[in-house]
């Protein structure tokens, strides 16, 4: 994991700002090529999905989601502590780790992985927006 000690380096939501900007980057120049590819093969159907935007999302107004406000960067599953309860060392499954009580109000399940309800989340707003353009079941039409 990458951390800093910096805590200039870090954004209102507690994540390193070098990593949205990485994000942001990666986004962009995706989206640039396919829409090349589209343009290229207009008769393909190329569906842009979006897991940066979701997470946002997620930090952003986690209540909507149905999420804990006061935990949203905690683990579900993991060791540490706050502001986090991750460690690299210690993952889910080991010995005395243990998963939080209702995983369906957590973002993060182990540190690497969401929760099954921030996944669905994200499937929903890729099947029916606003996470996908165009969305799957526009596609599917």
């Amino acid at each position: 994991m990458l951390a800093s000690p910096n805590k200039m380096e870090y954004d209102r939501h507690g994540c390193l700002k070098s990593g949205n900007r990485l994000g942001r980057s990666q986004n962009s120049l995706l989206r640039q090529r396919i829409k090349m590819l589209r343009h290229k093969y207009p008769h393909t159907k190329i569906i842009a999905t979006e897991y940066y935007r979701p997470i946002l999302a997620f930090l952003d107004m986690p209540g909507h989601f149905g999420l804990n406000n006061s935990t949203t960067l905690l683990t579900c599953c993991g060791a540490g502590g706050p502001p986090y309860n991750y460690d690299f060392n210690t993952g889910c499954g080991l010995p005395g780790v243990k998963a939080c009580t209702d995983p369906s109000q957590a973002l993060q399940w182990d540190g690497f992985h969401l929760t099954e309800s921030a996944y669905r989340a994200i499937a929903d707003g890729w099947l029916h927006g606003p996470y996908a353009d165009p969305t799957i079941m526009d596609i599917a039409r």
